[in-house]
């Protein structure tokens, strides 16, 4: 995970307490926020974000959720854009799904009464949706990798750590 990934997840401990990683990342949006970051906080669940005024579709946010350990905080992340453009996208397969499995048991039913077979035309239909939400996705994750790196170096600078490279070593260990 080195490279910066579309939605990566990722965890590591810091020595740090839950409320000095919320006090260092507040801090840093004070004092040092040139992106004019948010950051809504519940708690244990943090979510770092763009504005809305500047925000597309594929703008991302970070979503971090502190445990207390023994040992320090667990630190846990995900890198992605807002539950809304998920939604869209899951509800557009589902739909897309829905219409090619409803081809193929309208089609084989026409073949089976011996009738015209065009039932079977929604399976490219939903094929190309299919495709067209997966290009569609792509071109999100390229047009948002400039502000998930953004948000990823405000928590390492608010942290003090390079966080990619502190979860891969605690992963081997």
């Amino acid at each position: 995970m080195s490279a910066l990934e579309f939605r990566p997840r990722f965890r590591f401990t810091t020595p740090l307490s839950k409320d000095e990683v919320v006090r260092r990342i507040g801090e840093r949006l004070r004092e040092e926020n040139p992106d004019q970051l948010w950051l809504k906080n519940a708690d244990d669940h943090l979510v770092l974000s763009f504005p809305s005024r500047h925000t597309h579709a594929w703008t991302p946010q970070m979503d971090i959720n502190l445990e207390v350990r023994p040992e320090g905080t667990l630190v846990r992340c995900l890198l992605g854009p807002s539950p809304g453009i998920w939604m869209l996208f899951s509800a557009g397969y589902i739909v897309l799904g829905l219409l090619a499995m409803t081809g193929a048991t309208l089609g084989f039913a026409q073949v089976s009464l011996g009738h015209a077979a065009w039932g079977f035309w929604a399976l490219p239909v939903g094929a190309a949706g299919a495709v067209v939400l997966f290009l569609l996705a792509r071109a999100g994750r390229r047009k948002a990798s400039g502000e998930m790196r953004v948000l990823k170096h405000f928590v390492d600078d608010a942290l003090g750590c390079d966080c990619f490279k502190l979860a891969m070593d605690q992963a081997e260990d």
